[in-house]
């Protein structure tokens, strides 16, 4: 049976990278309750300094939309 989920590990460099062009972003279903913009710029903090976040998921895009 194939998963329809993958875990896949990410450089930070990488992912900023990819919210700036567009391709990887907070779904809005979570970011509207959860990921407000303070929110979101304390997460890269952590993980830019190695602390544990934990899981997080994201949603590829086809660059049309930018990261916000």
């Amino acid at each position: 049976m194939s998963s329809a989920f993958q875990t896949n590990k990410i450089g930070l460099h990488d992912l900023l990278k990819a919210c700036d062009r567009g391709t990887l972003q907070l779904p809005d279903f979570q970011r509207s309750w959860v990921w407000d913009e303070d929110r979101i710029k304390s997460l890269v903090a952590s993980i830019s300094r190695a602390f544990p976040v934990g899981a997080l998921m994201t949603l590829e895009t086809s660059g049309v939309v930018s990261f916000k």
